[in-house]
């Protein structure tokens, strides 16, 4: 299973330059020693995190600050981790909040765009979407409970996993209308392309697009867009902002039940 690497953008970072000493969690044999420049390392780790260091994936569940960064020395830092799909506590959940699995129908039939393949597991499905802006109380409604279990009291912080998720089995009805080519000649699309899932299977009726910033994808039916989000988000940059403003959109984070409009 993939775990989403939900490093929160805003996070307040290290100075430029951080020494990070990645330890096993299990044997606690030191794995490896990085002086890193410029990396987004999160003062604060309070949500499950993968992060990808030197071509490397790893899950971190526990941190330990041995030193705190300044102007005239870098930071240092201890990882405890684990390898991605690493189980670490079989009574938590990897995120916060999931669309209900059979809202996601899939197929074996020839894709109708094949310039590129959008693999997704169901823990990222529909995480950084774009809904209606007429449904913003009901997406206010959601995100106050996503919030709820986001800040519940944990010993861990929530590195291992949350106590409990929400299934958003609501906003599957928040329908957009969005006309497909339209969405793609405003955005710039210079690669159409299919989704599968983590089961090998095309999503049925998906759609991925790749422009010069980001990945989009969702499903279309009959040549317009019903449902659209993007495969990662750090800020809300200048071709999104247009995106929300051109099609009357809210944008949502929800495993960090944020709402940008």
């Amino acid at each position: 299973m993939n775990i989403l690497l939900m490093v929160d953008s805003a996070s307040t970072l290290f100075q430029k330059k951080v020494n990070v000493t990645l330890v096993h969690a299990e044997s606690k044999a030191v794995i490896n020693n990085h002086a890193l420049n410029d990396f987004p390392l999160p003062e604060q780790f309070n949500k499950p995190t993968i992060l990808d260091i030197e071509n490397t994936r790893w899950r971190i569940v526990k941190v330990e600050t041995l030193r705190s960064g300044n102007y005239f020395r870098s930071a240092k830092v201890q990882l405890y981790v684990l390898p991605p799909d690493s189980i670490v506590d079989p009574n938590k959940f990897l995120v916060p909040t999931l669309v209900p699995r059979e809202q996601i129908i899939t197929t074996d039939a020839a894709q109708a765009f094949n310039d590129f393949t959008l693999h997704l597991s169901h823990d990222e499905w529909l995480q950084f979407e774009f809904l209606p802006l007429s449904n913003i109380e009901q997406i206010q409604e959601t995100t106050a409970i996503i919030e709820s279990i986001i800040n519940a009291p944990d010993e861990n912080n929530n590195l291992w996993g949350y106590s409990s998720y929400h299934i958003r089995d609501l906003t599957w009805n928040y329908r957009l209308g969005i006309p497909f080519e339209d969405f793609c000649g405003f955005t710039g699309i210079a690669d159409k392309g299919n989704i599968v899932l983590s089961n090998a299977a095309f999503v049925k009726n998906g759609f991925a697009l790749r422009s010069s910033d980001h990945i989009y994808y969702g499903i279309v039916n009959n040549g317009v867009i019903t449902k659209l989000a993007i495969k990662n988000f750090d800020c809300l940059d200048e071709e999104l902002s247009n995106v929300l403003s051109k099609y009357g959109l809210t944008f949502v984070d929800w495993c960090n039940a944020s709402i940008l409009s």
